[in-house]
């Protein structure tokens, strides 16, 4: 699952990572018919962004994650009875067989080895279990977009290696036969990022590749983004066109 190329990262991701519309949660918790009975396996959970959202509806939730800052911070939640952090993988949760009523992936799908993955899902799901699939992705063809992806394209190693399986048509491209019958529900929703200076800069920070401070380029890699910014801002803030992606379907 890459577990290590967060290594680090926790604290900004928390900050700064954003969440998912609130309604399309409780849509989904709706269509599958959950209650504070239900148990939903947040897998690939991070520091729990989605994982909140789910605990604030009344839900029963563990999170499986691999990496150890991410999980220092998600065990943070089991201050809420509703939740317990579980050390795992995607393809070897470390859950108990036929025990779950959703599967949740925020983020994070795409560092999944697919197949491997299905197979715990049909694991470890309940005989009418579904599985969840969203990710936030910015609108690649708005110019400030497309300036912070020239950023990193400039500064970091990694860009265009990890870029490649980030694009929307990509994450699509992964979806294809993944669900049963390749049959399933998408939805895409609206989700507009408002960020003052230093949003929008730890944003850009979070990601797998982004630098860090030990790194010789930082300062510049900071100064550009601020630069960006400063461009597009509008009393102190910019609006980032972004979307939810969502997949819902069996396996």
């Amino acid at each position: 699952m890459n577990e290590d190329k967060f290594n680090h990262l926790a604290d900004i991701y928390e900050k700064y990572r954003p969440s998912y519309p609130e309604k399309y949660v409780k849509d989904i918790i709706a269509t599958c018919h959950l209650n504070s009975e239900s148990l939903v396996a947040d897998i690939g959970a991070g520091t729990g962004i989605l994982t909140r959202q789910l605990l604030h509806n009344n839900l029963k939730v563990v999170g499986v994650e691999p990496n150890l800052d991410m999980r220092k911070v998600l065990k943070k939640l089991e201050a809420n009875k509703n939740f317990k952090s579980v050390e795992g993988t995607a393809e070897h949760t470390n859950l108990e067989d036929h025990s779950i009523d959703l599967i949740v992936v925020a983020q994070a799908f795409h560092w999944f080895d697919k197949e491997k993955f299905k197979k715990e899902c049909k694991r470890i799901l309940k005989p009418n279990g579904s599985v969840w699939i969203l990710w936030n992705q910015l609108d690649e063809n708005k110019e400030i977009v497309k300036e912070q992806k020239k950023i990193d394209d400039q500064f970091t190693n990694r860009f265009q290696e990890v870029n490649g399986i980030l694009s929307a048509a990509k994450k699509e491209e992964k979806i294809q036969g993944f669900f049963k019958d390749n049959q399933y529900e998408t939805k895409i929703v609206d989700n507009p990022l408002e960020n003052d200076k230093e949003r929008f800069i730890g944003s850009n920070l979070s990601k797998s590749y982004s630098l860090k401070k030990e790194d010789a380029n930082y300062d510049n890699y900071i100064k550009a983004f601020g630069e960006v910014f400063d461009k597009y801002c509008e009393n102190g803030k910019v609006m980032i066109p972004n979307k939810t992606y969502g997949y819902l379907g069996k396996v």
